[in-house]
């Protein structure tokens, strides 16, 4: 099935997962442009303002990143177009902007979002239909 990850989705997998295993689950799936920041920003994150991660564990972690996101479709917002539909979302649902991009983008391709963002579940399900990678893999 296609469906389109966030970056908390997409980095929960590359965490429980070998590399080879993550890009053939993945091979149907697609994120954003913005994905790429959004992930190296929380292995940022996790390894020097919260020592979650070791910088050895951040390296690989961010290896595996490059890695996937290498071989992972694209969806790309034409952002002339899509501005103000997402301010749009981003508002009404009091929602960040970059998570009401990922609302839209899922609505305008017809896809799935797959987020762990609990508060996104909730405000994205009037929009699209969402789940989460537990979900995805019971199936």
């Amino acid at each position: 099935m296609r469906y389109l990850l966030d970056a908390s989705s997409l980095l929960l997998l590359i965490k429980n997962a070998d590399i080879k295993s993550t890009v053939d689950c993945l091979e149907e799936s697609s994120v954003l442009d913005l994905t790429f920041y959004e992930v190296g920003n929380a292995i940022w994150k996790q390894s020097t303002l919260t020592k979650y991660l070791t910088p050895k564990e951040a390296e690989r972690l961010g290896m595996m990143a490059q890695t996937v996101l290498a071989k992972i479709n694209r969806v790309t917002i034409n952002e002339a177009e899509a501005f103000q539909r997402i301010l749009e979302i981003a508002q009404t649902e009091r929602l960040s902007y970059y998570d009401s991009s990922y609302v839209y983008a899922a609505k305008e391709n017809g896809l799935p979002l797959i987020t762990e963002d609990t508060g996104l579940i909730t405000k994205a399900r009037k929009h699209v239909e969402v789940s989460t990678v537990a979900a995805l893999t019971t199936h």
